[in-house]
């Protein structure tokens, strides 16, 4: 079974076959507070299945700096205590898959919203070998009225659907995503500069 973690939005924890079908899964209704959730999320999802685990999924945004470093970080300590691979996974693949099972033929673009006025948005206008839309190219982050104007799909990242785009991936031999955060930008906290002392 592959565990599948998503912190691009709010924190989401499922657990899913190799054909994609749910066996268990747990989300979290708050868009903040990643740190407080994984971890009873994990323990419900887990609770006697965890020797079941034969992969880690995990989402790589687009999405803020701290909740997707929690969701990454925990997905990735997890697979490492098991000795299990981990199949990175763009979190709008996820979005874009359940638009296409839910009817929805690209090209289409998903959007959402990245705070500041701004929005992620990333383009698919195909449909890989294991059934999962393509992208165009990289997300990206900026003004909606910079979105191509094709027909914008805007949901929530369902961890189990995240599961299922690792699945199917797999199971056709495409490789997983590379395993970097897509921040798309700094984080909006950092470290004052150190005051220079003269005399």
């Amino acid at each position: 079974m592959i565990l599948a973690v998503d912190s691009s939005g709010s924190t989401g924890v499922a657990l899913v076959d190799d054909g994609g079908a749910v066996v268990a899964a747990r989300r979290s209704g708050d868009p903040r507070g990643h740190a407080e959730a994984i971890g009873p999320l994990l323990d419900a999802v887990l609770t006697d299945r965890i020797a079941d685990v034969a992969a880690v999924a995990y989402g790589v945004g687009p999405g803020p700096f701290t909740g997707l470093r929690v969701g990454m970080a925990a997905a990735r300590t997890v697979a490492m205590v098991l000795g299990v691979p981990e199949l990175p996974v763009l979190s709008h693949d996820a979005i874009a898959l359940a638009a296409l099972e839910g009817g929805t033929e690209p090209p289409f673009v998903v959007v959402a919203d990245a705070k500041r006025r701004e929005v992620y948005a990333t383009v698919y206008r195909s449909v890989d070998v294991a059934g999962v839309p393509v992208r165009d190219e990289e997300p990206r982050v900026g003004a909606l009225d910079a979105v191509p104007d094709l027909p914008h799909i805007t949901a929530v990242v369902d961890p189990a659907v995240l599961g299922r785009v690792a699945a199917l991936r797999r199971a056709a031999g495409i490789a997983p995503e590379p395993p970097d955060a897509r921040y798309l930008r700094s984080p909006d906290v950092t470290l004052a500069a150190p005051k220079r002392v003269t005399g």
